[in-house]
């Protein structure tokens, strides 16, 4: 082992190659530490990727489909419309009691696409006194609903227990039995009354 001769300057020595040895082991693994970070994120940004570019086709393809659909479904009502018109057409001369191609049978294919036209009106008048309706019953049970709970805290009231007792209990307050006339309103209680003198 190479010497200098003076132990102290050897162990400085061997302390500052110890120093530089560990400071370019620590610097070796940071570079080996980066590259296989960068390693790995390449990896995740990869499988990112591929992942983003297979939804991306998906959604390419559903929108594709779906605008496939869309013309097709627009060619086939295109041909209904077509088919109902002839059938209008057909109507308005039908048996031929009015001859083709007439005023008469214009008339009456005027009057067909009239009364399609009332249909139309008159479906719509429907839905919405339908919807009027549903509205109207929506309030009368949620206003039912509210007599209910206040009737219910009404009778839950000890006063008004006693009240309907002592009422009960008195047969000069109660109507005749077989009287159909609006019984008098009931006079106020005693201890009431005597409370309000």
């Amino acid at each position: 082992m190479p010497s200098t001769g003076n132990i102290t300057i050897d162990y400085i020595l061997w302390g500052l190659l110890a120093a530089v040895l560990l400071f370019l082991g620590y610097r070796a693994g940071r570079l080996m530490g980066s590259l296989a970070a960068a390693k790995t994120i390449a990896a995740k940004e990869q499988e990112l990727f591929t992942a983003q570019k297979g939804f991306k086709t998906l959604y390419e393809g559903e929108i594709n489909q779906l605008k496939a659909e869309n013309e097709r479904l627009k060619a086939k009502i295109q041909t209904l419309e077509n088919r109902v018109e002839e059938y209008r057409r057909k109507a308005a001369g039908f048996g031929g009691l009015f001859g083709s191609g007439g005023k008469r049978a214009d008339a009456m294919y005027a009057l067909l696409l009239e009364n399609e036209a009332l249909e139309e009106a008159l479906y719509a008048q429907n839905e919405k006194l339908r919807q009027e309706r549903a509205d109207a019953l929506r309030e009368q049970l949620r206003a039912t609903s509210y007599r209910r709970v206040l009737i219910s805290q009404l009778l839950n009231d000890e006063r008004i227990k006693s009240y309907v007792a002592e009422i009960l209990a008195d047969e000069k307050r109660l109507p005749p039995a077989g009287a159909d006339t609006q019984p008098p309103p009931p006079a106020l209680p005693e201890h009431t009354q005597s409370g309000a003198q």
